[in-house]
């Protein structure tokens, strides 16, 4: 897999930018707790920080091809598992429930 290039600094920068729509999209969710949730593109993980807080007890995985943006999504989400794929070929181990 090619190496992307992405930089979390910058990545954060416009970071209200990138929350808006995953927030809006996140308050049409239903309240029901999933046990598996997928973050695709998960970026510097703040996305995924968010939805530990919304999903406590489930199992969170962020997804991203950026080994640079997963450092530091590990670094800021340690309670989330983070693989690095390209989402186009990428294959949940478990079918998540959202």
């Amino acid at each position: 897999m090619a190496r992307a290039v992405w930089d979390p600094a910058q990545y954060l920068r416009f970071s209200g930018e990138r929350l808006r729509p995953a927030l809006d999209l996140l308050a049409q969710v239903p309240l029901a707790q999933p046990s598996h949730v997928v973050d695709l593109g998960c970026g510097t993980g703040n996305v995924t920080a968010i939805l530990r807080t919304r999903f406590p007890d489930a199992e969170i995985v962020g997804v991203d091809s950026s080994t640079d943006m997963l450092k530091r999504a590990r670094t800021d989400v340690p309670d989330c598992r983070f693989e690095r794929a390209d989402v186009a070929g990428w294959t949940p181990k478990t079918p998540p429930d959202l």
